[in-house]
């Protein structure tokens, strides 16, 4: 992966110094996009293992309403801690231990695991740890690209224009240069820099640690629960 990363930081620069041919002001520039875009992704692939920067794509699908599956797991499992508890309390042991086991979920075992072996706190402190430190291992160099993106996004806007503006010095002397249109589109490779690192990247970053707290608080629900389960079935 950062063989194709360094790969894809060379020809940004290569594609950089290409000449705009558009003499016309406009939002919307092409040359400007593709140096932020493949900018971003030369930057997670340098930085990430190969499993990482495709972690780091499927994040987005957090953000599309009907393709949204790490926040919804977490509630769809916090609903199986509430039933499993409540069986329990209920004393329908039988049903709550059927529940545990056909979760798809290896805390919900754990938890099932741990109530019928009784045990101490210790214990259930130890395994529960381990979870927690499995999903931060698992989503947080995801979530630390996108973190990363928003400050990067902004550099390779940088970029661009930097590029942008060495090509507009080196044609002043065309007859036919618009120095208006040149300077805009430029400047529009900053614009989008900026606008992907503050106002995408930036946020998605946030949002995911939301998640991600969201999970961590599910797994301290369930060592709680299993505290106190325990505890009452020994007095």
């Amino acid at each position: 992966m950062q063989i194709i990363g360094f790969i894809l930081l060379g020809f940004i620069v290569w594609f950089g110094f290409k000449d705009r041919h558009d003499a016309v002001i406009s939002a919307f520039d092409p040359h400007a996009l593709t140096m932020v875009v493949c900018g971003s992704m030369a930057a997670v692939l340098i930085s990430s293992s190969s499993t990482t920067a495709l972690r780091t794509l499927l994040c987005l699908r957090e953000i599309i309403p009907g393709l949204r599956i790490f926040g919804s797991t977490t509630r769809r499992l916090e609903k199986e801690r509430e039933q499993l508890c409540a069986l329990w309390a209920e004393g329908k042991r039988s049903a709550a231990v059927e529940l545990g086991d056909k979760s798809q979920s290896s805390a919900m075992k754990q938890m099932v695991q741990l109530i019928l072996n009784r045990a101490p706190e210790a214990a259930s402190a130890k395994t529960f740890l381990e979870l927690r430190h499995e999903e931060i291992a698992r989503w947080q160099p995801a979530i630390h690209n996108w973190e990363m993106l928003s400050k990067l996004g902004p550099a390779f806007g940088m970029v661009g224009t930097i590029t942008g503006m060495i090509q507009m010095f080196r044609n002043m002397s065309a007859d036919n240069l618009n120095i208006g249109a040149a300077m805009s589109l430029a400047l529009l490779a900053t614009l989008y820099g900026v606008a992907f690192g503050a106002g995408i990247a930036g946020p998605i970053g946030h949002y995911l640690n939301n998640l991600l707290d969201e999970r961590l608080g599910f797994l301290e629900r369930c060592e709680k629960s299993v505290n106190e389960i325990v505890a009452r079935a020994e007095r």
